[in-house]
This record gives C-alpha cells, structure tokens and sequence, in this order.
C-alpha cells in the first residue's frame, strides 16, 4: 500500500508542463587579453518554459526547455564610463535535465544542461553578436498549488568561454541567476 501511495504522489508531477520565468542576472566578464577585469555584469529577463517529467515512487526525471530574452550587461566601470546597450547578453536558450524529490507538495530539483547565448558588442560604429555555447547548472523548487498550477525558484550558473571577433578577445562569462517560475501541467 504504501509504495502505490508514493508512485501516485510521484505522478502528480509527471507530463507534459510549461510556464513563465522572470530572471535576476549578475556575473562577470573576464577578457583573457589586454583589459584588466573582471566586467560585472547585471540585469532582468522574462521569458517562457516547457518540458517533461516521468516518475518513480518519490523521484522525478524529465527535460525542459526555455527561451529567454531581456539584457545582462556589463555596468558602469570605475571610471564612470557606462557599458550598459554596448556589452551584454540579450538572449538564452536552456535545454536542461532535471532529476528531483517529491516532499508533500514540493519537487526539490537539480539541473544541469546546455546553454545558447546571444552576446553583442557595440565597437565604435560597429556592432558584432556572437553566438556563445556555455553550460549550466543548478537547483530548484516548485510548489503545486493545485492538480495543474505550481510556482517555484531556481538558482542556474551559466558558464560561457567565447572568442568575441568585435573585440579580438576570449570572454570567459560566468552568469549567476536566480528565476521565478509559474507553470501548468497538461
């Protein structure tokens, strides 16, 4: 009996799924050549998810993807000269694997996966994107308020190394983020 009771606790949270996130950014930028650093970085993103999950008893496994958009910047250096519209990441497409805990009605979570960026740099009268490939990793929770709704946090490091043809300079990226997260099941 109680191993039925914890598979149907686990099915509460499998298939498909999807929502809205909003992001608080903060990083660094450290060009490995020429500029002395690190560049911090900051900034908002909104942006949406789906994915997947399957369970067994209490453990939850699935994919998720989600694109965001909104600026991560590098901010006003100390001799007062703002970046901010000139170096920034402006764009992320996560594919993540989750592997997490039902508690109650919570699931606990890890991630890890992939991450795409689009970074830009504004040069004089030049303007270059590069498209950075970076990995990411992190934990989460969400909280069921229903059968269909739940909402939950998640704390993500991203982590970029990119050669940026605009400036002549490998960027390793680090971005620190902590997400808000609304969903429904289907």
């Amino acid at each position: 009996m109680t191993a039925s009771a914890g598979f149907a606790q686990g099915s509460d949270w499998t298939g498909a799924y999807g929502g809205l996130v909003a992001s608080f950014n903060t990083g660094t930028n450290n060009y490995m050549t020429r500029i002395e650093g690190p560049f911090y970085l900051e900034g908002k993103t909104l942006g949406a998810f789906g994915g997947y999950l399957w369970g067994t008893g209490k453990i939850v496994y699935g994919a998720e993807a989600e694109v965001s958009v909104g600026k991560v910047y590098e901010v006003e250096q100390s001799d007062g000269y703002s970046y901010e519209d000139r170096f920034q990441y402006e764009r992320f497409y996560d594919l993540k694997g989750r592997f997490g805990y039902i508690v109650d009605d919570f699931l606990i979570y890890g991630t890890l996966g992939v991450s795409r960026a689009l970074y830009k740099s504004d040069i004089g009268q030049d303007e270059n994107h590069t498209n950075p490939t970076g990995t990411l990793y992190g934990l989460g929770v969400d909280y069921k308020f229903s059968d269909r709704y739940f909402g939950g946090a998640e704390l993500l490091r991203r982590n970029f190394d990119f050669y940026d043809v605009g400036q002549g300079l490998d960027i390793p990226g680090q971005i620190n983020t902590l997400t808000l997260r609304v969903g429904m099941a289907f």
